[in-house]
């Protein structure tokens, strides 16, 4: 749906995204203007998900999803509300992400230039990236730990041994 409305394949594609005009936000929200293009859809970037325009635009997303899950017969529908949540929650994700790719203050007090701005990106990509292989490391060792002592806990519980007991406490306590 997002690669669809918003030309987006991953989250990091968001960062390039033009949002609402604030005229046109303000407009519409004092009820004196059109509201948001559906063929160009544009996020108001300097709101939550709660404010009229972003309402629109996701409900409008909502009931798009809704119209694919029927014309293409999918075996399950969701309930509005759950799809709701699930299309707020990405929001609030791209908004995050989108804030983040923003230029900021240098030490100096002036606006990063793109390459400072394109280098701390990298940056904070490379540091998440390498807080995920260390999770997943952390979390495959567990898992191989794990194993191994329900194997032998297992084994050991076929033939009656003295350290049965040692094992199930070492077993309790990973």
């Amino acid at each position: 749906l997002f690669r669809e409305k918003l030309g987006i394949t991953q989250d990091i594609d968001f960062i390039t995204h033009k949002p609402a005009n604030a005229v046109d936000v303000r407009a519409y929200e004092h009820e004196d203007g059109p509201g948001p293009d559906t063929d160009n859809i544009a996020f108001d970037l300097a709101r939550n998900h709660k404010s009229l325009w972003n309402t629109f635009i996701l409900g409008f997303l909502l009931r798009e999803l809704q119209l694919c899950c029927v014309h293409e017969t999918w075996p399950i529908c969701k309930d509005d509300n759950y799809i709701e949540e699930i299309l707020q929650e990405r929001y609030k994700r791209l908004r995050t992400l989108w804030r983040n790719a923003q230029p900021k203050l240098t030490a100096t007090g002036s606006i990063e230039t793109p390459a400072e701005q394109e280098a701390r990106l990298v940056k904070e990509s490379q540091r998440l990236g390498k807080e995920s292989r260390q999770t997943t490391h952390r979390r495959n060792k567990y898992r191989r730990r794990k194993a191994v002592l329900d194997g032998i806990v297992a084994m050991k519980s076929e033939v009656p041994d003295d350290d049965l007991r040692s094992w199930k406490w070492l077993q309790r306590l990973i």
